[in-house]
């Protein structure tokens, strides 16, 4: 098939430029004390992972429970960190059964109670789950708040069926902060703040095996601190407009395909509504056209034409779109169309769209 063929909306993946951004990644960390553990909430796609691990990662981040599920599912079987809390009693009945089906399994743990809940889930189980400790380090979502706090976790995880393997934080809060400087400012007093933690553990014999943190905003500077074992950035792989705004040693390689049903004028009305497309980091932009997404009904996208530009656009022709945030226009989609050239190498499935329990 070409990529012409193609029917929209669709999400595109231009393999050379993928491909790329995985061995640019993966040179970075091949010679650093720090590895790559890719966050899989980006690409939700099984095929990404497998040529991510093979290009060296040392394993896969997930987000939530059901996407370390599908992954597993679609028989990719590495070291899952989930970077979340996993509470109640279904969910952590799910994460016995997947621990026996995985190499190796860790959870974020941030209070005595789900230390406590996890520990009584896995009485009479086999299955060993690992622990990370999540510090707040500037996100203010979940996270233990000093490492006294820390300290006292990692106690109780000591006394319990749960393996403690050490402490995580995310500067989420300066990944996306376009100056370098205040970038580079945000992150280290991030990674300060991680590092007391992991010092205080290490002061009362639980030095962490495993210090996690970092983002594709912030890879290279989180990534080349003393301490820090894995990183876990995810969206390098392929880039979306927000982050093409934030840094340019990665290439946008995921566009969405949208046809063109009506033109008025500057205005193009397109195939591509909110149920394709997200606007949670705004409205698109045209991936390689003078174009900029000003609206987005349910079915319909609106496409302005920059003024004094002409395209020559017509009715039926196709246009790419950048998403302004990959991760949740993804989520929108149940299959990539993988590309080199014009023509369409493979169709991968996106087994961890909509895996959010």
């Amino acid at each position: 098939m070409r990529v012409a063929e193609i029917d929209t909306p669709a999400l595109v993946v231009d393999l050379e430029r993928m491909e790329r951004n995985i061995a640019a990644m993966a040179r970075f960390f091949a010679s650093r004390p720090a590895k790559l553990r890719p966050h899989w909430k980006t690409p939700k796609c099984a095929e990404v992972a497998r040529r991510q691990l093979a290009a060296g990662a040392i394993g896969v981040t997930c987000a939530k429970l059901g996407e370390a599920e599908a992954l597993a599912g679609a028989g990719v079987r590495t070291s899952v960190l989930i970077a979340n809390q996993l509470v109640g009693a279904a969910k952590l009945s799910r994460l016995v059964a997947l621990a026996e089906n995985l190499p190796e399994l860790i959870v974020a743990v941030d209070s005595p109670g789900q230390v406590d809940a996890l520990d009584a889930a896995l009485a009479g189980s086999s299955a060993r789950i690992g622990a990370l400790i999540e510090a707040d380090i500037g996100m203010h979502r979940c996270g233990t708040d000093t490492p006294q706090e820390s300290v006292a976790l990692a106690r109780r995880l000591a006394n319990s069926r749960v393996a403690y393997r050490g402490i995580m934080g995310y500067e989420g809060h300066a990944v996306l902060v376009p100056d370098a400087g205040k970038r580079k400012e945000l992150a280290e007093a991030a990674i300060t703040t991680l590092l007391a933690h992991a010092a205080s553990l290490r002061a009362v014999g639980l030095a962490p095996e495993i210090v996690s943190a970092g983002g594709t905003g912030t890879f290279e500077l989180t990534g080349s601190t003393d301490g820090v074992t894995e990183i876990q950035a995810g969206s390098y792989v392929f880039m979306d407009g927000r982050y093409q705004d934030v840094r340019s040693d990665f290439e946008t390689a995921l566009t969405l395909h949208t046809t063109v049903i009506h033109r008025r004028g500057r205005l193009l009305i397109t195939d591509a509504g909110v149920k394709s497309l997200s606007s949670d980091f705004g409205l698109p932009r045209g991936a390689d056209l003078p174009l900029r997404v000003v609206g987005l009904s349910e079915e319909h996208g609106h496409v302005l034409i920059d003024e004094g530009a002409d395209p020559q656009i017509a009715l039926g022709d196709r246009i790419r779109i950048l998403p302004s945030h990959g991760d949740t226009t993804i989520n929108l989609h149940d299959r990539y169309y993988a590309t080199r050239g014009d023509q369409v190498e493979a169709i991968w499935s996106i087994v961890g769209r909509g895996r959010f329990v």
